[in-house]
């Protein structure tokens, strides 16, 4: 039988509709929804030869913005192992402020759009990558972000990940993308008032609430550290959509501590891995949500990644109408990947992923120059 379900801050509706998954899938005839994915693909070489991404390429990229784990004797570019540089395609560009365009009298996209490459081999991916990697990339968007939050005409950054080319990435290597915005985009806008009013009328933050609650009921949970706890929604969009939320409150992600960082570093690297060996090398997107630029401390609001696993499609329905049905219901979905996609012996990958959580940053290089 069919449920409705809202999402509690955002008030997204939600058809929970477990019957639809033994249609005919589209394109073909027989069984629903095959839970178990498909086998790993071949993951391909460690070096592309016309990849700019792959250590020892330094030269195909713009010049780099910053790198991390290089050795400061190192000269020739090469030994980082996360490096960011400018997108060669930017969809916008800080050479862009002030002007106008030619064809009309909108301004031009002014902003900043870069690309962390996460690592120097070609075919590793989170989830299957080498212990403090992830911390390495989540410590450059923070660094990243800092800077770009210096700039008084940027108001609002974008963190995001789209892994294979269903997920709309178009280059192979692992990598992920941030958009720094001169304003705050409608859809954050509308988290932010709702999120305040539910503060003003209920009382304390709703993602803290929110995250208590899925402590508190269990179903749902699929990780959980002493920093984070991953859940899927009770009113997820599609199969194994699944929130990341810091225990401790902080509106914006550029409040947070390296403790708090490498913790979002292990519990999404553990997440990933989990859906990589419960789904198969699925497509999907993550992204961060997190407080305008320059926000004062905000009590209602709750900074947060949400990842999407590209296991369901939207069709005519969910775009005419913005309510979305999930076949899947978000219990059974956290069951099925808790049983099938978790580790026999998690506790020792956790600890080599958290152990330096206490530890300080290392310095940060100068830019173009890395660590």
């Amino acid at each position: 039988m069919s449920e409705f379900r809202s999402d509690p801050i955002s008030g997204r509706q939600v058809i929970i509709a477990p019957q639809r998954s033994a249609r005919p899938p589209a394109g073909g005839t027989g069984g629903g929804k095959d839970l178990q994915g498909r086998e790993g693909r071949d993951p391909g070489p460690a070096y592309v030869e016309s990849c700019p991404f792959c250590a020892g390429n330094e030269q195909m990229t713009p010049p780099e913005t910053m790198a991390l784990g290089r050795s400061a004797a190192v000269r020739d570019g090469r030994g980082w192992k996360v490096r960011v540089v400018p997108n060669r395609y930017p969809a916008v560009e800080r050479s862009a402020q002030g002007q106008l365009t030619a064809e009309s009298s909108f301004p031009s996209g002014y902003g900043a759009h870069e690309v962390l490459i996460e690592t120097p081999v070609h075919n590793r991916h989170p989830g299957n990558f080498p212990p403090r990697q992830m911390e390495l990339v989540i410590e450059a968007l923070y660094r990243r972000g800092e800077a770009l939050s210096r700039d008084p005409g940027l108001r609002y950054l974008q963190f995001y990940r789209n892994h294979r080319r269903e997920a709309g990435a178009s280059m192979e290597h692992p990598h992920s993308q941030l958009v720094a915005l001169p304003f705050v985009p409608a859809l954050l806008r509308r988290e932010l008032e709702r999120s305040q009013d539910l503060y003003l009328s209920e009382g304390g933050c709703p993602f803290c609430r929110l995250e208590e609650e899925e402590n508190r009921f269990g179903q749902r949970i699929v990780a959980q550290n002493e920093g984070c706890s991953a859940f899927i929604p009770a009113a997820a969009r599609s199969p194994f959509e699944t929130w990341i939320l810091p225990r401790r409150h902080r509106a914006s992600f550029l409040e947070t501590t390296v403790y708090e960082r490498a913790a979002l570093a292990a519990i999404l690297e553990e997440v990933l891995g989990i859906m990589a060996r419960a789904l198969g090398d699925a497509p999907y997107n993550y992204y961060l949500r997190t407080a305008p630029l320059r926000s004062p401390p905000l009590p209602y609001y709750h900074w947060h990644l949400e990842l999407l696993p590209r296991v369901g499609v939207n069709a005519g329905f969910e775009m005419g109408s913005g309510v979305y049905i999930n076949e899947i219901a978000p219990e059974e979905a956290a069951r099925f990947i808790r049983e099938k996609g978790k580790r026999e012996h998690e506790a020792a990958p956790r600890k080599d992923l958290l152990y330096s959580c206490t530890a300080q940053p290392p310095a940060c290089g100068e830019p173009g120059r890395g660590l």
